[in-house]
C-alpha cells in the first residue's frame, strides 16, 4: 500500500547498521532491533529477533479494515476474518493444524486493518508450517458459500453479545452521530443485516483484492534462525505474484463538526453510562502525542481530573478516556460509568465542565509528567515482550508506518504542559462534541482537523533509540526449571522459591500469595476479605493512591492483588535495576495500606455498581448459578459462591474498621509463598524479602478449606434476563479426583477433546463449526491438588431463540462422547496441542512463577508436571475413554440456562 516511499527511505542509512539480506529482498530500514525488508512482489518483511523465550510469533497484517467497505458490505472485512480459519485449497481444517502444532492463534479487524498470528514453541517445524500457512492463506483460502452460512451464524451470534453491553452499544452510536460520512463512523463488525445478506461473490472479490502480498506485512518475532527464515519466506510468499490490479485507496473525509450532537439509548438492564466524543488528528499528527498525554490527564485513576470530578464527587462510579489511534482523524472519547442512584444531570455537568474548560484550569507540569510516565511505562512494558512487538506493530502500521511507535515514544517525551493545554482547547469545544443530549448554539465555533501527514517525510531521517538488551535462550523443560530453581523457607515461615534466566528487558515477575483464616473464621468474611485485599494498591499510610500509583510509574513497574476465599495473590512485574525499589512499594502496600476512608468509598460503589450491572448480563447470571450449582457451600462458607444481591447486601454494610480489623487479623507472612522468576540478582532478592516479611505473623491461625466431592443432583435451571440479545447456557459434573491421581492426565485430554483446545473440540465444534449456534462456547476441568471436589464444566453463549438446539447439542456431544470415547486421530492431534501448550505455558514467566507459588504450598516440583506429561504421550484411546466413562455421569448433569426467553418458546 505505501512500500514504494518506504523502500527509498533509508536504504543508505541502515546499509551499515544491518547486513545485506539474501536475494530476492532488499534492507528497507532498521530501528531498535527491529528490521524491515521488501520482497519484489510488494510484501513487507519484519523481523525482530529474541532468543530469550523458546517461543516465535507470525503475523500477518492485510491494510484493510472496515474503513474500505462500501454500501452493503458493512461488516465484511471481520466476517473474511472469521472464514480465513475454515481452511484453504490445500488445509481442509486451519484449526485442526492450528491446534497440531500447540500454537495461541487470533485474527482481529480494525478499521484501518486486519492481522492473524500464531504464537507457539520455537522450533524449525512449527516455525515453517506458520510461514507456509500464512502464505497459503493469504491467496488460497476457500471463502466458500457452505462455509459462510454456518459462519455467518456465529458472526451475528458475536454481534448479539455485543448488543447486550450498555458501553459497547453507547460507543456504535456516538462513532456514527460524530462520523456523518467517514467508514469510522461504522462498527466493525458490522450490521445485523449485511452479515446475514452479504454474497459470497462479494466476499470472494473483496478477499482477492486485498489480500495480495502488495498490501501486506508479515512480521516474525522471537526465537528464530534468520537465515532458515529468509529461505522459508522466500519459499513461500516470495513465490506470490504481485497482482495486476492497482488499489486505490479511501478519499471520503469527515467535514469539519459544526455544532454539538446527540444520542440516547434506551434499554433494559445494567446502569447509566455517559459518552462525550471529540474530533482529534490522525495517530501520526505532530499533535497526537499530546492527546495521549491529555486523555491520560483526564480519564487515569485516580489522578484524572475526570475521576477526582466525578468519583470522588459520588456523581459516577468510574471513568475513562480513550484516544482512537487511526490512520486517518479520530475520536478522543471519554466514558463515566454512573452508580443505580447516580443523576445523569449532574455527572453531565460535572463531565462537560472538566472536559471544556481548560482555559480557566491549564494543565500543569506535574500531571503531564505523572501521564507520559505511565504511558511510556507502557510503551516499554511492550518491548519488552517481543510477541507483544510483533502484534503490537501492526496497529502502528496500519497507521502509515511501524516505525511510528518508537517515533511517538520519542515526541512523547517532549510533550510540555503547554501543548496539553493547547490541544484541549483546540479540539475540546462544544462544536467539535458528541454526547447523549442536543443543546442548541447562537454561535457557531468549529475544531479544524488537519490531514493526515507525510509519513515518509517526518521518518526521512529518524533512528530511534538504543534496542533493548536480548536475554538468553532458554530451555522450558520442568527438569532445567528444577535444576534453576532454588527453595528456601525464611524465619518468618515464608516459603520463596528464586528462578533465575536472563530476560528481554531485564524484566522479572513476582508472585506473592499470603494465606490466612479457617473455615470457622472466614465464615462470612467472602466480601470484607475481597475489598480488603482490593484497598492494599489504593495508598499506605505513607503515600496516597495517586503517589503509589505515581511511584510504580516511574519505575516502570506494573502491580496487580487479587482475593481468593482464603488468600490473598499479588503479581509485580519490574526490570531489575528497579526491582528493590518495586519490592518495597509491594511490601509496603502490604503491610501498611492506608485504609483512606473516601477511597473505601470509591471502592465500595464500584463493587455495588458492577454488581447491579451482573444483576443483568445472561452471562454473567449463568455462570454464578452455575458455580452455586456445582459447589454447593452454604451461605455464609468462604467458599460459597455469592449472588450479586447477596455482594450488594454485604457491600453496602460493611464498614471501614471492619476492613481493619480484617487485615489487622488475617494479614501475615507464616503461611506465605513466593516465586521470582527473571533477571535478578539471588542473595539480595533473598534478603529484601526476608527482611520486608521478618517475623510479621497473623494473628489468626491458618488451615486448608477443604473442598471436597459433593454429589450432586441432575436439574435444570433457567433464569431470566429481559431485553437481551444473547443467552448463557452451563453444565456442569461433580466426581471424586485430585491432581495427583492416577487418571488425571486422561481427563485433562479429554476435557481438551471435548472443548478445551482451539475451536477444535467436539462441542465447539458442534455448536460453532458445523451449526453456527455460538460465538463461544467450551469446556474447563478442574481437579484441586489437596482435595477430591473435581469438576466438569461447560458453557455456550448464543441467541435465545436457539436454545433448545444448543442444549441437544451440549448433551449429545457429552453423552456420546462418555459412550463412545475418542478416536486415535483425535487423541494424537489433542496430544499434539496440548503437550505444546503445556510447554508454552512454563515458557511464559508470570505463569511460571503462579506454578512455582503453587509448587511451594503443595509441596511439589516441576517433576510432577514431567511426569504428567510423560503420561499423556503414553495414553491410548481407551484408557482416556475408559476415565471419562469412569468419572462422568451425563444423568447426573447439572444445567443452567440464563436468557430472554419469553421471545420465543420457554425452555423446557
Amino acid at each position: 500500500m505505501f512500500l514504494t516511499a518506504l523502500t527509498a527511505l533509508c536504504l543508505t542509512q541502515t546499509a551499515a547498521a544491518s547486513p545485506a539480506p539474501p536475494r530476492p529482498f532488499t534492507l528497507v530500514t532498521s530501528v531498535e532491533g527491529v528490521t524491515q525488508y521488501a520482497l519484489p512482489n510488494g510484501l513487507q518483511v519484519l523481523l525482530v529477533p529474541d532468543a530469550s523465550k523458546p517461543q516465535v510469533t507470525v503475523n500477518v497484517t492485510y491494510f484493510v479494515g472496515s474503513r474500505h467497505e462500501g454500501l452493503g458490505e458493512k461488516g465484511m472485512a471481520h466476517l473474511l476474518e472469521h472464514l480465513m480459519f475454515k481452511g484453504t485449497t490445500r488445509v481442509k481444517d486451519s484449526k485442526v493444524e492450528i491446534t497440531a502444532h500447540g500454537a495461541e492463534s487470533n485474527g482481529s479487524t480494525w478499521y484501518d486493518r486486519t492481522n492473524y498470528y500464531e504464537t507457539f514453541p520455537a522450533s524449525d517445524e512449527n516455525l515453517k508450517w506458520a510461514i507456509g500457512f500464512e502464505a497459503d492463506r493469504m491467496v488460497n483460502s476457500r471463502i466458500a458459500k457452505v462455509d459462510l452460512d454456518a459462519e455467518m451464524t456465529v458472526v451475528r451470534n458475536e454481534f448479539e453479545m455485543g448488543e447486550n453491553q450498555p458501553e459497547s452499544v453507547l460507543m456504535d452510536r456516538v462513532m456514527s452521530t460524530a462520523f456523518l460520512w467517514h467508514n469510522y463512523g461504522d462498527s466493525t463488525i458490522g450490521p445485523r443485516s449485511d452479515i446475514e445478506r452479504v454474497p459470497i461473490e462479494k466476499l470472494q472479490a473483496f478477499y482477492k483484492k486485498h489480500y495480495q502480498p502488495d498490501n501486506a506485512m508479515l512480521i516474525v518475532a522471537g526465537k528464530f534462525d534468520e537465515k532458515k527464515v529468509f529461505g522459508w519466506v522466500a519459499e513461500t510468499f516470495g513465490k506470490l505474484q504481485r497482482p495486476k490490479r492497482e488499489l486505490v485507496g479511501t478519499y471520503t473525509v469527515e467535514p469539519t463538526q459544526d455544532g454539538e450532537r446527540a444520542v440516547t439509548v434506551r434499554r433494559v438492564g445494567g446502569t447509566g453510562v455517559l459518552a462525550a466524543g471529540y474530533h482529534v488528528p490522525a495517530g501520526t499528527d505532530p499533535d497526537f502525542p499530546a492527546v495521549m498525554v491529555l486523555a491520560q490527564v483526564l480519564g487515569h485513576t485516580p489522578s484524572g481530573r475526570l475521576y477526582q470530578a466525578l468519583v470522588e464527587t459520588k456523581k459516577a462510579s468510574a471513568v475513562q478516556c480513550d484516544p482512537f489511534m487511526l490512520r486517518e482523524p479520530g475520536v478522543l472519547i471519554c466514558l463515566a460509568q454512573l452508580g443505580p442512584k447516580d443523576a445523569p444531570d449532574a455527572a453531565r455537568s460535572a463531565m462537560l465542565d472538566t472536559l471544556e474548560k481548560f482555559t480557566a484550569t491549564p494543565v500543569s507540569p506535574e500531571a503531564t509528567d505523572r501521564a507520559k510516565t505511565t504511558l511510556l511505562k507502557d510503551i516499554e512494558l511492550t518491548l519488552n515482550q517481543s510477541a507483544r512487538v510483533g502484534i503490537e506493530l501492526s496497529e502502528w502500521a496500519a497507521m502509515g508506518d511501524w516505525r511510528m511507535l518508537f517515533y511517538q515514544r520519542d515526541h512523547l517525551k517532549m510533550v510540555t504542559a503547554d501543548d496539553v493545554t493547547r490541544v484541549a482547547n483546540r479540539y475540546l469545544k462544544v462544536s467539535n462534541r458528541t454526547l447523549g443530549e442536543y443543546v442548541p448554539t447562537q454561535k457557531t465555533e468549529r475544531a479544524e482537523i488537519p490531514p493526515a501527514p507525510d509519513v515518509a517525510a517526518v521518518l526521512k531521517s529518524y533512528q530511534g533509540s538504543t534496542a533493548l538488551a536480548q536475554g538468553e535462550v532458554f530451555d522450558a523443560s520442568p527438569k532445567n526449571i528444577d535444576a534453576r530453581t532454588s527453595t528456601s523457607t525464611l524465619a518468618s515461615g515464608l516459603k520463596l522459591a528464586l528462578m533465575q534466566k536472563k530476560t528481554r528487558g531485564e524484566t522479572v515477575n513476582v508472585v506473592a500469595v499470603l494465606r490466612y483464616g479457617t473455615e470457622k473464621s472466614l465464615t462470612g468474611q467472602r466480601v470484607v476479605g475481597q475489598l480488603t485485599a482490593r484497598m492494599l494498591s489504593r495508598g499506605t499510610k505513607s503515600k496516597t493512591r495517586e503517589v503509589f500509583s505515581d511511584a510504580l510509574d516511574k519505575l516502570n513497574a506494573k502491580l496487580d492483588v487479587q482475593a481468593q476465599p482464603n488468600a490473598v495473590v499479588l503479581h509485580l512485574e519490574a526490570r531489575k535495576p528497579q526491582l528493590d525499589a518495586a519490592l518495597a512499594l509491594l511490601v509496603e502496600a502490604l503491610r501498611e495500606p492506608a485504609f483512606d476512608a473516601r477511597e473505601f468509598e470509591s471502592l465500595r460503589r464500584e463493587v455495588l455498581t458492577q454488581a447491579e450491572r451482573d444483576k443483568a448480563d445472561p452471562i454473567r447470571i449463568g455462570f454464578t448459578e452455575l458455580q452455586r450449582g456445582v459447589q454447593p457451600f452454604p451461605k455464609g462458607h468462604p467458599l460459597a459462591v455469592p449472588t450479586a444481591d447477596e455482594t450488594i447486601a454485604e457491600a453496602t454494610a460493611l464498614k471501614l474498621d471492619q476492613v481493619k480489623d480484617f487485615h489487622a487479623r488475617f494479614y501475615g507472612a507464616q503461611n506465605g509463598q513466593v516465586a521470582v522468576v527473571g533477571d535478578f540478582d539471588a542473595e539480595p532478592v533473598t534478603a529484601a524479602v526476608d527482611k520486608a516479611f521478618g517475623a510479621w505473623r497473623a494473628k489468626e491461625s491458618y488451615a486448608h478449606l477443604a473442598h471436597p466431592f459433593q454429589a450432586i443432583a441432575a436439574s435444570v435451571q433457567s433464569l431470566d434476563t429481559p431485553d437481551k440479545e444473547n443467552a448463557f447456557m452451563g453444565i456442569g459434573v461433580t466426581f471424586k479426583m485430585k491432581d495427583a491421581d492416577l487418571d488425571y492426565p486422561a481427563m485433562v485430554i479429554a476435557d481438551y477433546m471435548l472443548g478445551g483446545g482451539f475451536l477444535t473440540g467436539r462441542i465447539t465444534t458442534r455448536l460453532r463449526e458445523k451449526e453456527g449456534l455460538s460465538y463461544a462456547s467450551g469446556t474447563m476441568l478442574n481437579a484441586p491438588p489437596l482435595d477430591d471436589g473435581a469438576m466438569l464444566l461447560g458453557y455456550a453463549i448464543y441467541a435465545p431463540q436457539n436454545v433448545q438446539k444448543v442444549e441437544v447439542g451440549l448433551r449429545e456431544e457429552l453423552e456420546r462422547a462418555v459412550k463412545s470415547g475418542f478416536t486415535p486421530d483425535e487423541l494424537k492431534l489433542a496430544r499434539s496441542g496440548l503437550l505444546q501448550e503445556r510447554e508454552q505455558g512454563r515458557a511464559n514467566d508470570a505463569e511460571l512463577a503462579v506454578e512455582l507459588v503453587r509448587n511451594l504450598y503443595v509441596g511439589r516440583t516441576m517433576q510432577f508436571e514431567a511426569d504428567v506429561d510423560t503420561r499423556l504421550k503414553a495414553l491410548s484411546p481407551a484408557e482416556v475413554g475408559a476415565a471419562l466413562k469412569k468419572y462422568v455421569d451425563p444423568g447426573k448433569l447439572l444445567l443452567v440456562k440464563a436468557g430472554d426467553f419469553k421471545k420465543v418458546a420457554p425452555p423446557k
